[in-house]
């Protein structure tokens, strides 16, 4: 009876909270009329670096509605409301003090924007980065109860709220990843006086969509990015004077506990001064290389699979398959990849056992730590999967956290062991329960990738926790569950200095900014587990061109067993096979590490048979073209519009089929498609490679 009244009390809580909360729950919403045709045009290598201006105007609008906004009268970028009165209509109530951080982010000057309004007994906190040579700024806010009782309701928390100096905005914005062959796929749409409305789904942050928005205008541009491995979204609209944009965690409202806080997703804006989209997308990707990427980031690196999805394997199959290994191929393998299935409880099926992170005895006998020492003998690392967020009820993981009030949440606890339980990160005494087995787990394997997967939605089980642990309050189980993934994670990689993280999640689906700055998806999509779908190769390319606007490392299987395979597979980062030919490990490292450089979209065909897809990678120096015609093309020939050249420099072209026979252009004429290529009849990969001279 008791248990029925909480619940009727915490729906009329949520009921009430929302209808005087000041949410804006009437105002039309335009979701997306968006197209996926979308073509670029080139740019000149002299169009691309970040010139003054364009540093100026970063270093102006982030020190006016960032640094001292509040202070100098302009409402901050960001905003939230108590019992439904905005910061931005009460700047008065809040005092605003602003100080350096103890530390700077990467590349960056990091400031700490603190408000405090003693009357509601709140503080927020901003933490505020300009990375000026990049003409970038980012930002997050948190809010917090410093009162000893419960605060005014808080609602409308938006990372961003405010007018961007961008006329007549086009919106370039990319399809997240849902195993599916038009993963990543560009979009575009045009901005309207009505909002434009973009989020996110099933509780992961890039499984609808990529959280990356190229905000281009008539003479200037903005390239929005959000950092929230949650419920995001983000909304568009033309206004007097420029693009209003709003963004943050999709639902949030309730009041705090006495020293609770909340935070809001990381935003970042990205300046530039050009009708043209790809220099936006090109001064992004820097940024993300420059100032995001931690400093170990593989960059182009083989992972050779000795135990890819098995609950079977052996060591002593492992072992005799290393001792038989063709050592010409050794030097060039970086780690050896071990997959989900290692672990104790998994006999039956590899999902059984998750939340028993000790490696299965009677496979293992020596434990996983027997193969990493023989990796490191021949100075290589090994990679291994945990799924640590999910449980199953007969797991270790599950034994201990029942114990323990809101260390898990199992949704029918009746049901069957193969019924999914999540660890709640949310909860902080059982982050650092996790934070500590985990990392101890990876020391005692000795592992130097660890490969971090999450395989189901968790919006459900935030839902629970809201209904049945906070009172009926919305979004706060989410909230605080994202905030404690990054502190499990940042405690990782303090107690394990250089640690890698593969960040996987069913392939692809969190690869918003805050995993970025920890991590690089190795695994970027799961349509590539099925090696027999008769589009894989077209879509493999369709998912390198789709993710390269974005961020520059990337990695998934490769193909070796044809050339329109291989070259379909060029790509930073490789899973090999170990019966895979040195020719397969160590062609195309040019064209590899060219892909961390410029990229310049040239033509997208996706899986279309008829269609081409093209694209560039490089620098004003050197770099390469990848050309790939489907089964069924039409066209004879292709023009190869390149991009990003120094107009008046003579550039040398090889193709990969005929290296020794070279073509001089200049890059004016380079870019105005003067080189062609014709195709044979069939499926037919070109890689070209060009020098300056």
């Amino acid at each position: 009876m008791l248990s029925m009244l909480k619940k009727i009390f915490s729906i009329i809580f949520a009921f009430f909270t929302l209808l005087f909360s000041g949410a804006d729950l009437g105002e039309e919403i335009r979701y997306i009329p968006y197209d996926q045709d979308v073509t670029f045009t080139s740019i000149t290598a002299d169009e691309l670096p970040v010139t003054e201006d364009e540093k100026t105007a970063c270093r102006t609008w982030y020190e006016e509605n960032v640094l001292y906004a509040g202070q100098n009268e302009i409402a901050p970028a960001y905003d939230f409301s108590v019992n439904g009165i905005p910061l931005s209509m009460k700047l008065s109530d809040w005092q605003f003090t602003v100080t350096p951080a103890a530390e700077n982010r990467k590349n960056g000057e990091t400031s700490v924007i603190t408000l405090t309004n003693e009357k509601a007994g709140l503080q927020a906190t901003v933490e505020a980065t300009l990375y000026i040579e990049n003409a970038t700024c980012e930002w997050t806010v948190s809010v917090q109860n410093t009162a000893e009782k419960r605060s005014g309701v808080l609602s409308g928390f938006h990372a961003i709220n405010c007018t961007l100096p961008v006329d007549d905005a086009e919106i370039y914005f990319s399809r997240g990843s849902a195993d599916n062959a038009a993963d990543f796929t560009m979009l575009h749409t045009d901005c309207s006086i009505l909002p434009t409305t973009v989020s996110a789904k099933d509780g992961r942050s890039t499984t609808e969509f990529l959280p990356y928005f190229n905000l281009n205008g008539e003479s200037c541009g903005v390239v929005l990015g959000i950092g929230w491995s949650g419920l995001w979204e983000a909304s568009f609209k033309n206004c007097s004077n420029g693009l209003l944009v709003n963004a943050g965690q999709k639902n949030l409202l309730g009041y705090l506990e006495p020293g609770e806080s909340v935070r809001s997703p990381l935003v970042s804006l990205t300046f530039y001064n050009n009708e043209n989209p790809v220099k936006g997308f090109n001064a992004f990707r820097n940024w993300i290389k420059d100032c995001v990427y931690p400093d170990n980031v593989p960059t182009v690196q083989n992972n050779m699979d000795i135990l890819f999805v098995s609950n079977t394997r052996t060591a002593a199959e492992i072992f005799y398959d290393l001792e038989h290994f063709d050592n010409s191929r050794a030097p060039y393998i970086d780690n050896y990849w071990m997959d989900a299935g290692w672990y104790a409880g998994c006999e039956e099926s590899w999902a059984d056992g998750v939340g028993n992170w000790t490696t299965s005895e009677t496979r293992f006998p020596d434990g996983i730590k027997a193969i990493s020492d023989y990796a490191a003998d021949y100075e290589k690392g090994i990679v291994l999967w945990y799924e640590p967020e999910r449980l199953t009820s007969n797991s270790y993981l599950y034994s201990v956290g029942s114990q323990h009030e809101d260390w898990i949440v199992d949704l029918d606890p009746k049901a069957d062991f193969n019924q999914t339980v999540m660890w709640n990160l949310g909860n902080e005494e059982a982050c650092a329960f996790l934070s500590e087995y985990i990392s101890s787990s990876l020391i005692e394997n000795g592992v130097a990738i660890y490969r971090q997967d999450f395989n189901f939605s968790p919006t459900e089980f935030w839902q629970h926790l809201d209904l049945h642990a906070n009172g009926g309050r919305i979004g706060f189980a989410e909230n605080h569950y994202i905030t404690g993934l990054y502190t499990y994670l940042d405690a990782l990689f303090e107690a394990i200095p250089g640690l890698v993280m593969d960040n996987c999640a069913s392939g692809g689906r969190r690869l918003d900014l805050e995993m970025t700055r920890r991590s690089v998806p190795m695994w970027r999509s799961d349509y590539n587990c099925d090696q027999t779908r008769p589009d894989l190769l077209d879509a493999t390319q369709a998912h390198t061109y789709g993710l390269s606007f974005w961020l520059p490392v990337s990695g998934t299987f490769i193909n070796y067993d044809t050339e329109y395979g291989m070259r379909s597979s060029i790509m930073p980062i490789l899973q090999v096979p170990m019966a895979s030919p040195e020719s397969a490990l160590t062609a195309y490292r040019a064209e590899r590490e060219a892909q961390m450089q410029g990229f310049f979209p040239l033509s997208f065909g996706g899986t279309d048979p008829e269609k081409i897809t093209a694209m560039q990678y490089g620098d004003e120096t050197t770099g390469c073209a990848l050309i790939y015609a489907h089964a069924e093309h039409e066209a004879d020939s292709f023009a190869v519009h390149f991009s990003g050249l120094k107009t008046d420099t003579v550039y040398a072209v090889t193709d990969a089929d005929t290296p020794d026979t070279t073509s001089h252009f200049t890059g004016e004429e380079l870019m105005e498609g003067a080189y062609s290529v014709s195709f044979p009849d069939g499926r037919k990969a070109i890689v070209l490679n060009y020098t300056a001279q």
